[in-house]
This record gives C-alpha cells, structure tokens and sequence, in this order.
C-alpha cells in the first residue's frame, strides 16, 4: 500500500460527510455535520498535505470515527479502498 498523507486523509473525511472548516493552514479542522464530530489536525510543524499522517492522527481519528459507527478497520486500508472507487 502507498504512503498514507494528510492529502489522502482530509479527501476521505469529506468522502465520509465531514465538512473541511479550517481558517488556516497552519490547523485543519473537520467537522461532520450531523453527528456532530470535531477533527482537528495541527499543521505548525508542516503545512504540506503530502506527508505521511502521523500515528497519533491516525489513532485519534480511528478512535473517533469507530466510536460512532464510521469506521470498522484500519483508517488506512479503508481509505485507501474508498479512493480506488
């Protein structure tokens, strides 16, 4: 499987229902509308979106997507199964 990048995970947030409403590049914020999720990413580091995710915002966001039924399995295979669609 190829790297899995902040490009890759903020495309399959929005494939799920979330909304993207950063107000900069430094802080990218997901939120889904109807359940009402909050996902915040911090970019001061790095505001480059092809970089690898780090583990702890892939851990982070699997626990919340699991939480309320969105996500079964691994963040990565699962996104990377939603864009070969």
């Amino acid at each position: 499987m190829a790297e899995f990048t902040y490009e890759a995970l903020f495309a399959y947030l929005e494939r799920i229902g979330f909304e993207d409403t950063s107000r900069s590049d430094f802080e990218k914020t997901f939120e889904h509308p109807t359940l009402g999720i909050l996902l915040a990413f911090s970019m001061l580091e790095d505001t480059a979106v092809n970089r690898s995710v780090r583990d702890a915002d892939i851990t982070s966001t699997e626990f919340h997507l699991q939480q309320h039924g969105l996500l079964s399995g691994p963040l990565a295979g699962a996104a990377h199964r939603l864009s070969e669609t």
